[in-house]
């Protein structure tokens, strides 16, 4: 019984920890993937494959291809960007070393290179 409340809890602070990083992300005017996508009427169940995610859920490149085809397909869409961040060396990163859903993106390829994106 005590093991079950420990899990509750648990349970319980980082449902208030997302939360408060929502609230503040909404108080900053910070907007990650995962709102962008909200704000296009993509359900969370569309890129989790259940309606309520666990904590911490691995979203998995081809998950991402379902909707936007392919890294050929999001390439095309920046292609006036040079050089492409979706044509490099670094083949078969998964999208989520760049793109995090809850969380600020991340660009991978300033790691060693002097580039400026902004990782949606």
């Amino acid at each position: 019984m005590q093991i079950r409340h420990l899990f509750c809890a648990s349970v319980l602070a980082i449902a208030l920890s997302i939360s408060a990083q929502a609230a503040q992300a909404a108080k900053s005017g910070t907007h990650f993937l995962a709102d962008r996508h909200v704000e296009r009427g993509v359900a969370c169940s569309v890129c989790h494959g259940v309606k309520t995610p666990k904590p911490g859920a691995v979203v998995e490149t081809a998950q991402c291809n379902s909707c936007h085809k392919s890294l050929d397909e999001v390439a095309k869409r920046t292609a006036k960007l040079d050089p492409n961040p979706h044509y490099n060396h670094l083949v078969g990163l998964n999208c989520t070393e760049c793109h995090r859903g809850h969380q600020k993106s991340v660009n991978m390829c300033a790691s060693c290179h002097n580039i400026k994106y902004n990782v949606p």
